[in-house]
């Protein structure tokens, strides 16, 4: 299958700090892929590349076979890349309906409504549509954050440790989505992750950081256990 986010080559470093030293992955359409590795390896600083927050020093972003490398942030957005940023970064003062609607302004169609897709996803953000972000609780706020991202019907979504600090029934509903995500509506993934059984849930394949580059992946069935406590272990 082809792949619909291709990352050739990924250059970034901060003064003489080489964060990002040649990265290489591939996503194909309609699946997820996870992205493994201890804390520190870069693994945020290449999705923030890949949203445009942070520059690119050498290398090449692809999406659809488009070189999307220039783009600015909300270009990527316009055309089809959504993100869900570790820590969630809702609006706590405003409303759940309120949340959802901020993204409609880069929506492609320039559309005024909440798509009814993302009720059908979340409907128990539905309920609480005039609840303010802020009052829910930390998985509510995290499946907001989500749903925030699905406004703009993204062909490629983000997810930055999606699950960190969730208790596990939401963490059960994230796997449930992302699952439904890829098999129903075709959408390609790439979630950042730390917890392995999760990530066994959830991904069609894996890719494993370390010091700024991909250094194991492969399919998610193939992950073995020498593989986890070499590259993973702390």
């Amino acid at each position: 299958m082809a792949a619909y986010l291709q990352i050739e080559g990924l250059v970034q470093y901060y003064g003489r700090g080489n964060i990002l030293r040649g990265v290489d992955l591939e996503v194909p359409e309609g699946r997820c892929a996870c992205l493994l590795g201890r804390n520190g390896v870069g693994k945020t600083t290449l999705v923030e590349c890949l949203m445009g927050l942070l520059p690119v020093r050498k290398g090449r972003i692809l999406l659809g076979g488009r070189d999307a490398t220039s783009w600015s942030p909300h270009e990527r957005a316009r055309r089809g890349l959504g993100y869900v940023p570790q820590g969630r970064q809702i609006f706590p003062l405003l409303s759940v309906e309120e949340n959802l609607r901020v993204p409609l302004a880069a929506r492609a169609d320039r559309g005024r409504t909440v798509p009814e897709r993302v009720y059908e996803l979340f409907p128990d953000l539905k309920k609480m549509r005039a609840r303010r972000g802020g009052d829910l609780s930390g998985g509510q706020q995290q499946q907001l954050a989500m749903a925030r991202a699905l406004v703009l019907e993204p062909r490629v979504l983000i997810l930055d440790e999606p699950t960190e600090g969730i208790q596990p029934n939401i963490v059960s509903e994230i796997v449930a989505l992302v699952r439904k995500l890829t098999r129903e509506d075709g959408m390609t993934v790439l979630q950042v992750e730390q917890k392995v059984p999760v990530a066994r849930k959830v991904a069609d394949s894996y890719a494993i950081m370390e010091r700024g580059r991909v250094v194991a992946s492969g399919m998610m069935a193939d992950l073995d256990a020498e593989t986890i406590k070499s590259r993973l272990a702390v």
